[in-house]
């Protein structure tokens, strides 16, 4: 009896180990893949008894960025009908920047999809980001960090930031509902509205061609996954 638990136990290991190091691709792959490595066979079963663990807790919040990574990807994947560039999940010195648009002018964009709870509203007061009453301005320095180095990477041409929000409310100085936030140079919008505001942004022309800066892009920036 005990050989046949240890046999069992031995091979659901190594389904796990198939599964998480399985490749993924597009938006949201990485967060996905962290979801996977986290959910061990005993943080299954834990979850799977209802015993909550710090594992289960973090797996659960990955997947949640992964599916809303993924929806704000398959948003962004119709503009290359409009001929837009878009790369998603891109490795970059041991980081990943979520999306990626470079516009039929060879405008950049660097889009950030964030998760946050709907119980709290967005607003901006006094140059700070406030998520309900917390302070969340420094939350927003990793896509700074990320449009700089793009950035670099393309040869010092202009990037647009742009925060794509799942979950919380944007609120103006009066309470009432808004379609973009702006803090410190980066735009915070709804992430249905992620279409329309790179519609508009995408009449500025750039400093490249949409095909230079995409090679570039393509070979600097490789899927995160990959690596």
């Amino acid at each position: 009896m005990l050989t046949t638990v240890i046999a069992l136990a031995a091979l659901a290991w190594a389904v796990w180990e198939w599964y998480r190091r399985t490749p993924s691709k597009g938006a949201g792959a990485s967060a996905e893949r962290h979801a996977r490595t986290l959910r061990t066979p005993l943080v299954r079963i834990a979850d799977a008894l209802g015993i909550q663990t710090k594992a289960g807790q973090r797996a659960g919040n990955f997947n949640a960025a992964a599916i809303s990574e993924a929806r704000v990807g398959a948003l962004l994947d119709t503009l290359t009908a409009e001929g837009c560039s878009v790369l998603h999940d891109r490795w970059l010195r041991g980081k990943n920047v979520d999306h990626i648009v470079i516009g039929p002018l060879g405008d950049i964009t660097v889009g950030d999809t964030k998760w946050w709870s709907a119980h709290y509203p967005l607003t901006v007061r006094a140059g700070r980001l406030l998520h309900g009453r917390r302070d969340v301005t420094d939350w927003l320095d990793g896509l700074h960090w990320e449009a700089r180095e793009v950035s670099r990477l393309l040869g010092g041409v202009r990037v647009r930031k742009v925060v794509f929000m799942c979950g919380a409310r944007l609120l103006g100085p009066d309470g009432r509902p808004v379609g973009e936030l702006v803090v410190d140079g980066i735009r915070i919008v709804p992430a249905d509205q992620a279409l329309a505001v790179l519609r508009r942004t995408a009449r500025i022309p750039g400093q490249r061609t949409r095909a230079e800066l995409t090679a570039l892009a393509e070979h600097a920036l490789p899927p995160h996954t990959d690596r």
